[in-house]
């Protein structure tokens, strides 16, 4: 009775691990259909997900990127405002060494205006010419053109 006994314990333990086995193979099937389900549905939700987070990691990128650049702009700027403050003082520095000379006066008139500028003056417009017996001839209307600071007659 005792072997009879344990005999179906035994057919019942392989019995219920068979049924164990067998109920965990259906869950995890319609675990699997049940993933499956839920992706068809939400694969445009899924996709839109993605590409949003393509996106979003091409923009942080971009960013970095120009905070990249920004900073080296403001570091260049900085060196040049430093240069400029060194050649300002080496300036300073050198004018110190120097006497100081008297300013000149300038003087009014048409001499100093005319000394001022530098730009040459256009020729003018109606040229005297003179025969080589010594008669002048009649005024005539000479157009100019400028060429790299010469003077054209056509």
């Amino acid at each position: 009775m005792a072997s009879a006994k344990r005999d179906i314990r035994s057919i019942i333990d392989s019995f219920s691990d068979d049924l164990i086995l067998i109920a965990q193979d259906i869950a995890r099937e319609q675990v699997e259909r049940a993933v499956t389900e839920w992706q068809a549905k939400h694969e445009k939700v899924l996709a839109k997900k993605s590409v949003q987070d393509e996106k979003a990691l091409r923009n942080q990128k971009a960013l970095e990127r120009i905070e990249r650049a920004a900073e080296k702009r403001r570091a260049r700027e900085e060196q040049k405002a430093a240069e400029r403050a060194l050649r300002l003082e080496q300036r300073i520095i050198a004018s110190a060494d120097k006497p100081e000379k008297k300013p000149r006066g300038r003087r009014g008139g048409l001499l100093a205006e005319g000394a001022a500028s530098n730009a040459p003056t256009p020729p003018p417009l109606f040229v005297h010419k003179r025969r080589r017996d010594g008669e002048i001839q009649q005024l005539k209307r000479v157009n100019h053109r400028f060429a790299g600071g010469h003077h054209i007659e056509i």
